[in-house]
């Protein structure tokens, strides 16, 4: 038996065995994953009033946050909660291509399953035809684009003209979902024909301790842990968690992965502050694993 079979043969030994958690599938991932979604107070504002401008018609909503917030789950959320209802066809662009608004009319055509054309106003009259055609069947079309904070000018002017369009009722025909980060304002000051036709704007910003703690509670039992069972973060844990990870939600999964892996290796039953503690000063390479 070569080399290669024999690790084929015993790689699932050193497979990680959730079920020594009481979870039935990982519980930090750190992909967008909208079942894992927690709802810190400021998600909870930020998904109420992005809906409700969606659903009213109203246009463009923006939503921005630093790296590591969440920005990319909430869109996966939007996406997977209106691309399921009859009411709506909904189109996720999670990098925008660069600089050339053509370009990007055309990625969002491709999204929507429209012919993509080589000339802008083409482009523009094959998304009229379409929003006709949507309209007459009561659906209204939703975009939404992650990491919008690298849209150029010329890209803002073309999603303005995308909002200008309007449907029979008179409302906005399509709307829009950008998220991205804090530079995004600053380039939806520099386009101000774009940015008077936002009709609202939030933030969505590190957690408090206490959410963290909520956070990892929520992503226990999204996974399939027995809220009956003894916790599996103790109450001493959670503040040196917060502090290592300045309550970033990718950081606080990240650092909550390696040390569950970590205490499947030791056999334990709980991560309690020293064990955090521990981990920190002798594994300070697992945030490598974050690029």
């Amino acid at each position: 038996m070569n080399a290669t079979s024999q690790f084929e043969l015993n790689f699932d030994q050193y497979k990680p065995d959730w079920d020594q958690l009481g979870v039935v599938v990982p519980p930090f991932t750190i992909e967008a994953d909208p079942r894992f979604m927690y709802l810190s107070t400021e998600t909870r504002r930020a998904l109420s009033k992005v809906s409700y401008m969606v659903e009213a018609g109203q246009g463009a909503s923006v939503v921005v946050g630093e790296i590591g917030t969440g920005k990319t789950t909430l869109a996966s959320w939007f996406h997977s909660r209106y691309d399921r209802r009859p009411d709506f066809a909904a189109a996720k662009i999670d990098e925008s291509p660069k600089r050339s608004g053509l370009l990007l009319l055309r990625r969002i055509a491709a999204e929507f399953g429209l012919r993509t054309r080589r000339a802008t106003e083409d482009q523009l009259n094959e998304f009229r035809a379409f929003l006709v055609e949507q309209s007459e069947k009561g659906i209204l079309p939703l975009i939404i684009i992650d990491e919008a904070h690298e849209l150029s000018a010329e890209q803002f002017v073309e999603l303005r003209r995308l909002l200008n369009f309007r449907d029979p009722r008179g409302g906005k025909a399509f709307q829009l979902i950008l998220l991205g980060r804090p530079e995004l304002d600053i380039n939806l000051r520099e386009s101000p024909d774009f940015n008077d036709r936002v009709a609202t704007r939030s933030s969505l910003d590190p957690l408090t301790p206490d959410d963290t703690k909520s956070l990892i509670e929520y992503r226990l039992l999204a996974a399939g842990r027995d809220s009956k069972q003894r916790s599996l973060f103790a109450e001493d844990a959670i503040l040196p968690i917060w502090r290592e990870t300045r309550g970033y939600p990718r950081s606080i999964c990240l650092l909550c992965l390696h040390l569950c892996l970590e205490l499947l290796v030791q056999g334990g039953g709980q991560i309690d502050g020293p064990f955090v503690e521990e981990f920190l000063e002798h594994h300070q390479q697992y945030r490598r694993a974050a690029g």
